[in-house]
This record gives structure tokens, C-alpha cells and sequence, in this order.
């Protein structure tokens, strides 16, 4: 997350806002795979959002920038 949002700042944008969306998660048709990691992703998502992110992914960044 951090180099995606120093990219930005670096070719004069100024970010606004970010969050994670939860594509992932919120899909009706899951494989086995996106099933099995559903529960964990939710949980150390509620914990620690960057980790989650870091570590099981499934989530993308929204960026607000000018």
C-alpha cells in the first residue's frame, strides 16, 4: 500500500482518502480456495487491516486522489 499511494504522491497527486475493498470476499462464486480463506481474511482483517492484507490478500486499494 505504501509505494502504491508514494507512486501517486510522486507523479503529483495528492491522495485524499484510501480503504480496502473486500472484492474478494463479497463475490457470490467462490472457488474452494476463496471459501477456505473467507473466515481468516474477516478476522485478522477486524484485527489489523494492513497485516490482513499483507499476509492473505483478497483485498484491493481504493484510492480518492486529486
Amino acid at each position: 500500500m505504501e509505494i502504491a499511494l508514494a507512486a501517486l504522491k510522486d507523479t503529483g497527486y495528492e491522495v485524499v482518502d484510501h480503504f480496502y475493498t473486500s472484492s474478494s470476499l463479497d463475490t457470490p462464486n467462490l472457488n474452494w480456495k476463496a471459501r477456505l480463506m473467507k473466515l481468516p481474511r474477516k478476522l485478522l482483517f477486524a484485527l489489523h487491516q494492513d497485516l490482513a492484507v499483507r499476509i492473505l490478500g483478497g483485498y484491493s486499494l481504493m484510492v480518492l486522489a486529486k
